[in-house]
């Protein structure tokens, strides 16, 4: 029985459990399969395509968790095509190799010798003979590199086990080097944490063409920058959620759209609207409800209302049938019979743990509770389910 075979056989196994078992690993490191299997089983729904792949050589698991994930990795090669890429920041290379199906030449740059040796062999078992590695620190080696038609980069966010959430915390710090990369590529694409400042970004590179907000089953995975040798004139803002199936929900919103004004409701009507997580990243909660002619409750609760359904709101939508306060007779009459429900806080004055302790609800059930606060700053409790279309 050759390594690949031990892996498959102990793909679902334990990792504390089988690490304290003796035999089974035969005359092959022990280390090094339990890693293996401990990276495939992390990759199982991030990487599904390379999880049963057993010509693919894991890195360490730390690496395969700071790795994009299939699906973002698709939309990021999706924006860029050419003749050359630089992929000046290696590492698993997931994205390295989605770039390389619109790229005539890929160079990969790892400064970690075992993550460049690794990627070298995955590449070459992956019949992928364009992409070169290069072990190198790529910000010393740059001005040794060639010019292309795209740089990328992926800077770590961590410093000492802690995040870091401002641009110049990340390793490589690519601000001193910009002016020196864009002399190797007029186009340059760059992964950050989701957690960065927009408007700290568009100040500290003011060359920005636009920025990408990519959430996979709505959660917020990626912010991606496409810098280029001009300053534009307005930024473009794509805010987009992928399912599980790859398919995407795309938004396109000009940055001066932020400013975008919006109309208040006296209270909230038959439908209520919570825009999606890129949406409120990009702060255009205002843009995208103004679209579909929405009211907003208040300025700062960003729920929104109308009376007839829009179905293409970007976010989610609910049915309301009751508006209450908090005093007990109004909680009597109107969480009467129910026993559970989803509690959603926007801009309230109680947190959700002893809102739920207050109203005895547990979690789950059909029905979300929205605890809010109206624009004439009465605070409310409103009791939505998902409507029938939804």
């Amino acid at each position: 029985m050759n390594e690949m075979e031990i892996i498959r056989q102990h793909l679902d196994d334990d990792i504390p459990t089988l690490a304290l078992k003796d035999h089974w690993f035969g005359c092959y490191d022990k280390k090094w399969l339990l890693q293996q299997i401990q990276a495939r089983q992390k990759a199982k729904s991030k990487l599904p395509s390379l999880y049963g792949n057993f010509d693919f050589i894991f890195p360490p698991p730390l690496s395969v968790e700071q790795s994009s994930s299939e699906l973002t990795a698709r939309y990021k090669s999706s924006l860029v095509q050419g003749n050359r890429l630089l992929d000046l920041t290696g590492g698993m290379g997931i994205d390295t190799m989605h770039f390389a199906q619109n790229f005539k030449s890929v160079l990969f740059v790892e400064k970690q010798k075992e993550l460049a040796l690794i990627a070298e062999q995955n590449f070459r078992n992956l019949n992928l003979p364009h992409i070169k590695v290069l072990n190198e620190d790529s910000m010393e080696y740059l001005p040794h590199l060639p010019i292309a038609d795209c740089i990328f980069l992926d800077p770590a966010r961590r410093k000492a086990d802690k995040k870091v959430f401002r641009l110049e915390d990340c390793e490589p710090n690519i601000l001193p080097h910009l002016s020196t990369l864009l002399t190797k590529s007029d186009t340059i694409l760059i992964k950050l944490s989701p957690m960065l400042d927009i408007k700290q970004i568009l100040e500290k590179i003011p060359t920005t063409s636009s920025i990408h907000l990519v959430a996979v089953q709505n959660e917020i995975k990626e912010l991606l920058v496409l810098i280029t040798a001009s300053k534009k004139e307005n930024v473009v803002i794509n805010c987009v959620n992928i399912d599980k199936n790859g398919h995407q929900n795309l938004r396109i919103f000009p940055e001066n759209l932020r400013q975008t004004a919006i109309d208040y409701a006296t209270n909230p009507a038959r439908y209520i609207y919570e825009p999606h997580a890129t949406i409120l990243k990009a702060g255009m909660m205002n843009a995208e409800a103004h679209q579909w002619k929405l009211q907003k409750l208040h300025p700062h609760s960003q729920l929104f209302t109308s009376n007839s359904l829009q179905p293409e709101f970007m976010g989610r939508i609910f049915e309301v049938h009751s508006v209450f306060g908090l005093s007990k007779q109004e909680l009597r009459q109107h969480l009467a019979g129910i026993s559970h429900a989803n509690i959603t806080i926007r801009n309230f004055p109680i947190d959700e743990k002893t809102l739920r302790k207050k109203l005895k609800l547990k979690d789950g059930g059909d029905i979300t509770l929205f605890a809010t606060t109206l624009y004439n700053q009465k605070h409310v409790l409103i009791l939505t389910q998902l409507p029938p279309s939804q």
